[in-house]
């Protein structure tokens, strides 16, 4: 009798041994092959990550963005609940990013980088295929929902942090204006409400830069990490891993009960916000003159231990 408790209690404890190999090997070892080819090249070839930020910045996001939300189905209460948790964490993290800041007196390129890597969540490329893997392929949707909702509300204020420390406030704000992420979501948002048809060719060539955008951003990340000194940088990458993998998603839980949230909408709300930092920060803090070296760090750092952070979240919300 004893011997057969031991194998049934070794049957559930060797099912979740094999998801989290599952998603060592699958989910998160392309992505880490991939970043290391480029953090390969980047020590061999030397390039300069600031000119491929540009491509990447207005042109393949926006594409990207701008697909993802022209063919989201953005309707019911399900999505503005979504979009409502989006907004809520973004806000709250910006607030502790804020307060981090002043506590611990980062300097504005510092404090802004902190704020850039705990207020935009990889929801994405690693977001999504997360959460198709978890719950089923009835969670894509849902996932894409919240990373367009991320995009709409994010990128203004990231380009914003980014710009803090490297000029005046007109200067942070005219990058603001200047950045095409947010009106390509604008544009996708009117095309998906109207109904309408892109041109094919208009439509493929869109397609083409949307599906370079998530391994630009990857190769971003990897010739950034290239570069990165990680000397007395351990800080404030730790307070921003502390706020993007634990807090968030602790905030989203009563934002999306709030919300009226339930079953797999709630799952993939508070899932998606504990993705670890996006690679985006990197593009921009490259871009617009903030510590990119922080966002590379954080952005690495934080997907690293998100293996650990979200295995135990995944596990609590199937219970």
């Amino acid at each position: 009798r004893a011997t057969l408790f031991a194998c049934s209690t070794s049957i559930p404890h060797k099912d979740a041994m094999l998801q989290i190999l599952d998603i060592l090997l699958n989910v998160i070892g392309p992505l880490f092959l991939f970043i290391g080819v480029a953090v390969f090249l980047g020590h061999r070839f030397r390039p300069d990550p600031r000119g491929f930020s540009v491509i990447l910045i207005y042109f393949f996001i926006p594409a990207l963005v701008f697909r993802g939300i022209s063919r989201s189905p953005l309707e019911g209460p399900e999505m503005a609940g979504l979009l409502g948790v989006v907004v809520g964490v973004m806000i709250v993290s910006v607030l502790l990013g804020l307060l981090i800041e002043r506590w611990q007196h980062y300097d504005a390129r510092t404090g802004g980088a902190l704020v850039l890597s705990v207020l935009l969540m990889n929801a994405a490329n690693y977001g999504v295929p997360v959460n198709v893997f978890a719950y089923g392929p009835e969670a894509e949707q849902r996932a894409i929902i919240y990373y367009v909702g991320s995009m709409i509300f994010g990128n203004a204020a990231a380009v914003y942090f980014a710009s803090r420390g490297h000029g005046s406030l007109r200067k942070a704000l005219r990058n603001v204006a200047g950045v095409p992420i947010t009106y390509a979501a604008l544009a996708g948002l009117i095309v998906n409400l109207a109904d309408w048809t892109l041109p094919l060719p208009l439509e493929r060539a869109l397609n083409i830069a949307a599906d370079g955008a998530i391994p630009g951003m990857l190769a971003l990340l990897g010739l950034t990490l290239a570069h990165t000194h990680w000397n007395a940088r351990w800080k404030p990458v730790l307070l921003a891993m502390g706020v993007r993998l634990v807090i968030a998603p602790l905030v989203a839980v009563p934002l999306a009960l709030l919300f009226g949230l339930s079953g797999l909408s709630f799952q993939v709300a508070v899932t998606q916000s504990a993705m670890p930092t996006a690679v985006l920060t990197n593009a921009l803090a490259s871009q617009f003159g903030s510590d990119a070296e922080l966002t590379a760090a954080a952005t690495l750092a934080s997907t690293l231990a998100s293996v650990v952070t979200l295995t135990i979240i995944i596990s609590l919300l199937r219970i």
